[in-house]
């Protein structure tokens, strides 16, 4: 884990970052503007590393301009919890890293997780 960065921010600096308070020291992925556990502001933010996937699924019936099938995985980072798209075919126990940030649909930002199978 990487030095801290102290921040009242909470604008998504890099897809494998996740936040954790000043205050309490619960840890979150999703961008939010105050801790979900005490409210306060004063949030840090972290490198993730490597996880381990604890679900894997396939979307098959997707909104328009969305990829089908759409597979997507259910990873643990230590206390935080990310869905993000798969890379690749995984199963669950599998070490992953995040690979990135993808466009869910034509015309949005590139800023949703991608996850990738880490391999020796």
């Amino acid at each position: 884990m990487r030095d801290r960065q102290s921040t009242t921010r909470t604008d998504r600096i890099a897809v494998d970052e996740a936040f954790v308070c000043e205050h309490c020291g619960h840890r979150w992925y999703y961008t939010r503007s105050n801790c979900p556990n005490c409210r306060r502001d004063r949030i840090a933010t972290y490198t993730l590393g490597e996880g381990t996937l604890i679900a894997v699924t396939s979307v098959a019936t997707t909104p328009p301009d969305v990829r089908s099938p759409n597979p997507l995985g259910f990873a643990r980072f230590g206390e935080v919890q990310v869905v993000g798209q798969l890379a690749q075919e995984a199963a669950v126990g599998n070490r992953v890293a995040f690979a990135g940030a993808y466009r869910l649909r034509d015309g949005d930002e590139e800023t949703n997780p991608r996850l990738t199978v880490v391999t020796d």
